[in-house]
């Protein structure tokens, strides 16, 4: 039992190094939300209002370090590693988050995910339905949109959202 905990321990030190050298660290409890966004102004903005709702976020600035954090999760089965949500830009570096939804095809878990995108397109929108995307939201978008999305996401998976904000909304 010593040695299990020891290496839990290790583990959980190795990975909150990982996250905070990639600045992937979540900020508190909740449904667990990976937000991916290259725009530093904008992904602090999405990650301070999904907070707000009680939300636990953790932030990527591109594909590369979404997948990084999504692998264990998705490929090892590290239940830690597997978010309820995931809310991604289109256009990212490394990644698109096209691919990213693509990606999730070799999970055994359903990990629903929000686009958002400044530049959308017929073609965009059809490869996203295509692909499994919840919806597709056009920047600039109201928080309230974007808010509305993630609470309807999550119920449809079974983890509606919490708190009051539910009774406000």
């Amino acid at each position: 039992m010593g040695l299990q905990r020891a290496r839990r321990r290790a583990l959980h030190a190795d990975l909150n190094e990982l996250e905070q050298r990639k600045g992937l660290v979540p900020w508190r409890r909740g449904r667990r939300l990976l937000l991916i966004e290259d725009d530093l102004e904008m992904r602090r903005m999405l990650a301070a209002a999904l907070r707000r709702d009680g939300h636990l976020v953790i932030e990527a600035a591109n594909g590369d370090d979404a997948l990084d954090w999504l692998g264990p999760g998705v490929l090892d089965g590290d239940l830690e590693r597997v978010p309820d949500l995931i809310v991604s830009d289109i256009r990212l570096p490394y990644f698109t988050g096209l691919e990213i939804l693509e990606s999730l095809k070799v999970s055994s878990q359903r990990i629903p995910v929000i686009l958002i995108t400044g530049f959308p397109d017929r073609e965009t929108y059809a490869q996203a339905s295509q692909l499994g995307a919840e919806c597709v939201l056009e920047k600039p978008f109201d928080l309230g949109e974007l808010r509305a999305a993630v609470h309807l996401a999550l119920r449809a998976r079974g983890k509606g959202s919490t708190g009051a904000s539910d009774a406000s909304r």
